[in-house]
């Protein structure tokens, strides 16, 4: 296996985030890939190995010896691109615990001499990501030890049976088809979709990690509805710019590439490019049919949602929705804005498909509709993954160049207090979503919940900055609002995946 693809599997390995390509080359010179059997003892207790491992395909049990040898227990499990071993790189120590492989691994050797004599940068890198490690093992100690004191009872703890010997390895080559490393269960086929367990609360990201991992390298997915109606569009000359124009904007990840390709330094002129309309007109369609193409290729396979359609369909369906009120909302007040209202509403929620593959097990709790994800979302995405959408919507956007105003009204149309820029944009975005979620197509919200939005700070900056509805009722604006949404329902949700 060549280079470029040993630096595939690496890039794929959170470990390396932030590494920088020269880095992980010069990296991929120092180390050495391993590949080790089943029940093999790769680390021994209290033995003064020197060594550090990352583990690129697999799974290991990390073990300790309680009561003077008595018993062995397993402390924890280990999965693809985790790391252990750390300690050997900071102290001479023994060894703490043991490892022992759980099934085939493949993985990577660090000796700390060889990385000591290395690039000084590459080396800061590599401690500063150490000392995020230590810390995270140690909060994650302690609280084991709490519960461990309560309950007082070492019976609780599985024990494991100690391979004889440590195992003996040589260097292999990475395993095949770097552009994953799949879980244990990747090779099976999902009959019954079963609702993952919450994450841990005490395991979450801390919030620099995430934004880290939020970045113009992610392949997000795509409407499979949306594909099947544009591929057509992408063969050949098109002369229907108002329809390649409208199938982009059923998706967001579609109108979020070709946003980022019009307002790259390529393409850009003094302003940046404010709707996909424009973008199609400056750049023109036939560009945009190789990027696109390149771009569905690459997500084609990627499952949002651990593969709950359900919850797929229906957050595809809410952006769109939600798009589609708070252009009509715009219209109805009289509101003049140079951004698109549309594009705003599209792109609100896409930090839920950002944050989706950093907590895999979160966002398919939406299919419960009384689970504490459905009835009172953004709590449960602080408290379970550590950010809300909102901020990871805009991290990502402005990572790929997205305009500020859109940036904003991700950011803010669950927080319009705090909205300073583009206020009147993330009002109407945030209006939109509640009407939305009145008619029964919401995201993140229970039968149980009660939604009002008489209660709505957005009514207070449209009024701010549009004078003229000074003088509207709200109560009367609201129930005739509803009112005609009813009526017209149809159009309004005509064409969406159901």
């Amino acid at each position: 296996m060549d280079i470029d693809q040993q630096l595939k599997f690496l890039k794929k390995i959170d470990f390396f985030d932030g590494f920088d390509e020269p880095e992980l080359r010069q990296f991929i010179a120092v180390t050495k890939w391993l590949k080790v059997p089943a029940n093999q003892q790769i680390i021994k207790e209290d033995s003064m190995e020197r060594v550090f491992y990352i583990l690129v395909k697999g799974q290991v049990s990390v073990v300790k010896t309680l009561g003077q040898g008595k018993k062995t227990v397993e402390l924890t499990t280990l999965g693809s691109g985790a790391c252990f071993g750390e300690m050997s790189l900071v102290m001479d120590v023994k060894r703490t615990a043991g490892v022992i492989t759980k099934k085939e691994c493949f993985i990577l050797m660090v000796e700390p001499g060889i990385i000591n004599t290395s690039n000084v940068f590459l080396q800061l890198k590599f401690y500063k990501r150490f000392c995020e490690i230590l810390v995270s093992r140690l909060i994650q100690a302690n609280e084991k030890v709490a519960e461990y004191e309560k309950s007082a009872n070492l019976e609780d703890l599985k024990e494991v049976q100690l391979p004889s010997e440590v195992a003996e390895y040589k260097d292999t080559k990475p395993p095949d088809n770097p552009k994953y490393c799949p879980d244990d269960h990747s090779d099976q086929e999902e009959t019954i979709m079963v609702i993952p367990p919450l994450p841990d609360k005490k395991d979450r990201i801390v919030k620099g990690k995430i934004h880290r991992k939020v970045s113009a390298t992610l392949n997000l997915p795509i409407n499979p509805t949306a594909i099947k109606l544009l591929e057509p569009l992408l063969v050949g000359e098109c002369e229907n710019t108002r329809l390649f124009t409208d199938l982009l904007l059923t998706d967001p990840v579609l109108s979020c590439k070709v946003m980022q390709v019009a307002n790259s330094s390529f393409f850009r002129r003094s302003n940046p490019v404010a709707s996909v309309a424009h973008a199609i007109i400056t750049v023109g369609i036939a560009h945009f049919q190789e990027v696109l193409t390149e771009t569905i290729e690459q997500v084609r396979f990627v499952k949002p949602f651990q593969g709950f359609k359900q919850v797929a369909r229906s957050f595809w369906r809410h952006s769109v929705v939600v798009a589609r009120i708070a252009a009509t909302l715009k219209d109805v007040i009289r509101i003049n804005l140079p951004s698109d209202v549309f594009l705003a509403g599209l792109l609100h929620d896409l930090g839920v498909l950002v944050l989706d593959p950093i907590e895999p097990n979160f966002y398919p709790h939406l299919a419960d509709k009384d689970s504490i994800v459905a009835t009172d979302f953004l709590k449960a995405e602080t408290s379970y993954i550590g950010i809300d959408h909102g901020q990871a919507g805009a991290w990502y956007g402005e990572s790929i160049g997205i305009p500020a105003p859109y940036l904003h009204a991700m950011r803010f149309h669950h927080d319009l207090e705090n909205a300073r820029d583009d206020a009147l944009l993330a009002a109407l975005v945030h209006l939109a979503d509640m009407f939305a979620t009145i008619h029964g197509c919401g995201l993140g919200n229970g039968e149980n919940q009660v939604i009002n939005p008489l209660e709505s700070f957005g009514w207070i900056i449209i009024q701010d900055n549009h004078h003229p509805f000074l003088e509207v009722n709200i109560s009367d604006f609201v129930n005739t609002f509803n009112e005609e949404l009813s009526k017209t329902w149809s159009s309004i949700t005509g064409g969406l995946t159901n």
